[in-house]
């Protein structure tokens, strides 16, 4: 990963101050509950995310199978080297979006194409995920990430992506219009983020960071 795009990672992440003492964890227990109790899921790669802890607090045996390394050990989903700085730069350019117009988090999804390896080949997966819990500030906490292997294998491989208005229908190409900067993050959109921890998020304050 190009280190100047994960600093810049980061620091989005940390300037939304996230504490763990804020956060009912027994809300996150149910979810994994429901999930282990699904008879829908045993050929679902699952998994939820913790924007606070910033690791998986929960995922599926099938998750775990088909992303185990060739040692047949599961350390974590290995995205291809090729791939890995498009998928981070499509993250960022997704929370821009999804702070800049007020989106009602759980009613967004996202979905992608990128590659990860898989019995120790690499493929093209189609992974959605959208947030299940937010934070009492309003950010996002807890992602629920559904993968499946893509039926599509053919060249050129390229990431994807596109959030989804689950109300509306509307579809939004992240990477097409808000990271096509110099820098991933101004001074300004920082001082949003900052603000947005607060809880103060706000038609105002995106109309003077985004004139």
């Amino acid at each position: 990963m190009d280190d100047k795009l994960q600093k810049e990672y980061l620091r989005l992440f940390d300037s939304m101050d996230i504490k763990e003492s804020s956060l009912d964890y027994s809300i996150a227990d149910r979810h994994i509950k429901a999930l282990k109790e699904s008879p829908f899921l045993n050929t679902t790669a699952v998994a939820i995310y913790d924007n606070c802890r910033r690791r998986h607090i929960y995922e599926s045996e099938y998750h775990r199978h088909i992303f185990k390394d060739e040692d047949g050990v599961y350390r974590d989903m290995t995205i291809h080297p090729d791939d890995i700085d498009a998928v981070i730069k499509n993250a960022i350019s997704v929370l821009r979006h999804i702070f800049s117009v007020e989106t009602q988090l759980k009613e967004s999804k996202l979905i992608r194409q990128y590659r990860v390896k898989i019995n120790g080949i690499y493929k093209r997966v189609t992974e959605e995920m959208q947030i299940i819990e937010s934070t009492p500030a309003g950010n996002p906490w807890l992602s629920l990430s559904i993968v499946n292997i893509s039926p599509d294998q053919e060249e050129p491989f390229i990431v994807k992506s596109q959030l989804v208005d689950t109300r509306t229908g509307d579809t939004f190409t992240p990477l097409d219009e808000l990271y096509d900067r110099d820098a991933i993050l101004t001074a300004r959109e920082i001082e949003v983020l900052k603000k947005i921890s607060q809880g103060l998020l706000s038609k105002e304050i995106f109309k003077s960071a985004w004139p």
